[in-house]
């Protein structure tokens, strides 16, 4: 495919940066692509799909990477109104163009573990090669910059020819069959301990309402822990969840949550409230038993209206719609079950979906209520550092200001044949740490799962 003419005419106007979408016919998948890019680019890769599986997006190599400082909510903003401001982009399509992927720190002022890598301090990037599944359609996009017009006919020649041979290299994997995984809880002392003081704390009815106490579960296996692998097995088995996978050198970052952060286009923003936690069962019947019992349960039914009390005073400030609260629903996976509400609204013109983004992060799902002091409370008494999980991880477009975060749960991160799995949850003042600490093992489970182990 030679160079487009419209690209060397924006190359005449004085354009330097481009980025060419283009739709496509193919029989592949998001996930078969993605898998196709192991060698060439293997640490340089995203993966996204949404739980209704109508939303995927695939990334390869880094035209820019922001990272640490860079991933701050105005670094951010200030690189996507220049990414849109200079330019040229022949197609706005949501989803496609020169848009950003990747995830934040859950709480910029811990200092992450050496097995996050350089991904604990936050990571995003352009790619120079980008997948979008949208619907019944398919695009490409070529991102790149040029500055002659030898360097753009170069560079588009290279990213045409990179691009096929990731088409043409395509094929299904198998799901992992199961593997002996070595698994070892992580300070269970220190986080029982940590536990204990917060039901404490919060019987004495002071400010304090709920806090999310996460801990970790360190693996290992005998194979190299390959993103492709873990992610066809969370696809297999984890149905209601947004599947993610960000890659940098030789860390990977994996996850199937279930709950969205912000979902936001030009003219609405959705959230979704998503707190209390049970096991599935056995049987569908079981299941269904055991998603009765989590609606009439005290302590996780007053759990999760923390959380859709919080996300609706959030979203009101964000809206022009008064926002109608259902009651909840369960929210069913192959593992665990969990309290669900949806929240959506009119955009307020001229607010930014980033700032709305860090507004609404942490939840109290995922740091607890109020929300400073819970993570003031978090960052002195939970075991470890968080990196990114229970962070914002997604995509952003500078072109509309659109895009779409979920909440890094049901997450790992790995390096070769190493990784730490996160699990957290909601300490209110009726909780008791070893039943919390059950809960966190079933959280664990997906995955568990994922990676190929026994649970």
């Amino acid at each position: 495919m030679k160079l487009p003419d419209e690209l060397r005419q924006a190359y005449q106007k004085n354009a330097r940066q481009f980025s060419w979408v283009f739709p496509l016919e193919t029989e592949q998948t998001a996930l078969a692509i993605f898998a196709a890019g192991e060698k060439a680019y293997q640490g340089e890769r995203f993966f996204w799909q949404t739980p209704k599986k109508d939303f995927a997006l695939v990334g390869f190599g880094y035209e820019t990477i922001l990272k640490g400082a860079e991933t701050e909510t105005q670094q951010l903003n200030n690189f996507l109104k220049k990414e849109a401001a200079t330019c040229f982009q022949n197609m706005s399509i949501s989803g496609t163009g020169a848009l950003l992927f990747g995830g934040l720190p859950f709480d910029t002022e811990q200092t992450p573990t050496e097995a996050w890598g350089e991904l604990g301090e936050g990571w995003f990037y352009l790619p120079s090669i980008l997948f979008t599944f949208s619907g019944t359609r398919i695009y490409g996009t070529l991102n790149f910059s040029g500055s002659s017009e030898q360097e753009v006919e170069e560079r588009w020649s290279t990213l045409v020819a990179q691009f096929d041979r990731l088409l043409a290299t395509c094929e299904e994997l198998p799901a992992v069959a199961e593997t002996k995984i070595d698994k070892e809880e992580v300070a269970v002392t220190e986080w029982l301990q940590a536990v204990n003081e917060t039901v404490a704390v919060l019987r004495e009815d002071g400010p304090l309402k709920k806090v999310v106490l996460a801990r970790q579960l360190a693996v290992s296996s005998p194979e190299k822990i390959r993103s492709n692998q873990v992610l066809v097995n969370l696809m297999a088995q984890q149905q209601n969840t947004y599947l993610f996978a960000l890659e940098a050198k030789d860390t990977s970052f994996i996850g199937a949550t279930p709950e969205r952060l912000l979902l936001g286009t030009k003219e609405t923003f959705a959230t979704a409230c998503i707190a209390g936690t049970i096991k599935t069962g056995q049987t569908p019947e079981e299941t269904k038993a055991l998603g009765a019992q989590l609606l009439q349960d005290r302590k996780n039914t007053g759990e999760h209206q923390i959380v859709v009390e919080r996300l609706a005073k959030e979203l009101a400030k964000m809206t022009t719609s008064e926002n109608s609260i259902q009651a909840p629903i369960i929210l069913e996976n192959r593992d665990v079950q969990h309290l669900y509400v949806p929240i959506s609204g009119q955009r307020k013109p001229g607010i930014s979906f980033l700032e709305s983004v860090m507004q609404l992060h942490p939840t109290p799902a995922l740091g607890g209520e109020p929300k400073e002091l819970a993570v003031e409370w978090i960052r002195q008494y939970e075991p470890g550092s968080r990196g990114l999980y229970g962070a914002p991880i997604g995509w952003i477009s500078g072109n509309d200001d659109s895009g779409e975060f979920a909440v890094a749960l049901r997450s790992g991160v790995f390096a070769g044949q190493q990784g730490v799995l996160y699990a957290g949850c909601g300490i209110v003042a009726d909780s008791q740490a070893e039943l919390e600490r059950e809960e966190t093992k079933i959280k664990f489970q997906p995955m568990l799962r994922g990676i190929g182990g026994q649970v």
